[in-house]
């Protein structure tokens, strides 16, 4: 039987397809993985038995709908497409991750916890997940030599799990790099918590600069967001080394002098800010385009939103801008 896996969104590895991979080639099925509906549609000569999706972004579901239509029994799954779709629906148990699909791909990569002790409203891990559960030691991520003592969280409550210290300690006694991808929560950490992150080699998921992710989702959490990131600064993370997620256009009521007050702080703090348009405009993509390419550093705001978001606009008169984004 020929399985044809899909990932049509997301930059790292997709774990769910890696386990597909796994169970099917474990029962000798030939597995074809392509990235992309495009490379699909260009791929005429497959003629696929069965057919794997999945998308992380709901802003990828037409692509997925377009799927559906070449491949009308295709099974599709992820948080871009629902948040009722399980692997074990289809028999699939297997925890193994066939790494053969990314053959470029150097870390290991997983989760040492799954789920989240919040509720955010604007967030489906609680919904998909549940409450905080384990889910895997280090030494189970890590895939063993030859390949580099490198490793890729996807925890989305790293510190929310009991067992988080001896995780720690893992990475500490096997002198590992990791990178905490999905973030870590500034606003619960204490001076414990701070210490184990300052203790370890953190970095970005490409294992090339030092990085801390958090985020600052509601202007409302400002005193517990600093305590948490003065605590990182205490025990010797650099401020220039924690990116910290700003969510906008969210919150009911909310203005561009919200952003902008986040920015302010986030900029004297000496953080990197990254703001993430929930809804996707011209507005919000231009504040992000300010903010991520540092023109804040330089240009003001009221001049940016005249140079209509982008910087080859800068300095020309306003009957000469056109529009660019």
């Amino acid at each position: 039987m020929t399985v044809l896996l899909i990932q049509l969104d997301g930059k790292i590895p997709n774990l769910a397809l890696m386990r597909i991979a796994s169970h099917h080639r474990s029962r000798g099925d030939k597995v074809v993985f392509r990235f992309g509906l495009a490379a699909v549609e260009r791929d005429l000569f497959i003629n696929p038995d069965l057919v794997y999706a999945s998308l992380i972004f709901t802003r990828t579901k037409p692509f997925a709908e377009r799927l559906r239509q070449v491949f009308p029994n295709a099974i599709i799954g992820g948080t871009g497409w629902d948040l009722a779709t399980f692997l074990e629906q289809f028999g699939i148990t297997t925890k193994h991750l066939d790494y053969s699909l990314f053959p470029q791909y150097r870390q290991s990569i997983g989760f040492t916890q799954r789920g989240c002790r919040l509720s955010c409203s604007f967030c489906v891990v609680p919904q998909k997940e549940g409450r905080v559960t384990p889910e895997a030691t280090i030494a189970d991520i890590y895939r063993g030599s030859p390949w580099p003592r490198e490793i890729v969280l996807l925890d989305n409550d790293f510190f929310g799990q009991l067992n988080w210290r001896d995780r720690i300690e893992e990475l500490r006694a096997g002198d590992f790099k990791v990178s905490f991808n999905q973030g870590i929560n500034a606003r619960m950490l204490n001076d414990e918590t701070a210490a184990a992150i300052a203790s370890v080699r953190y970095y970005d998921d490409q294992m090339k600069t030092r990085r801390i992710y958090t985020a600052w989702d509601n202007r409302k959490d400002e005193s517990t967001l600093f305590r948490g990131l003065n605590a990182l600064v205490q025990h010797g993370v650099k401020p220039d080394q924690i990116m910290v997620y700003m969510l906008i256009g969210y919150w009911p009521g909310e203005t561009v002098d919200d952003w902008l007050f986040r920015q302010a702080k986030l900029r004297e703090f000496g953080a990197r800010p990254y703001p993430m348009p929930f809804v996707r405009n011209p507005e919000t993509i231009g504040f992000q385009r300010w903010v991520v390419g540092a023109y804040d550093k330089r240009v003001a705001w009221s001049d940016w939103v005249r140079a209509r978001y982008h910087p080859n606009n800068l300095g020309m008169p306003s009957n000469q801008i056109a529009f660019q984004l």
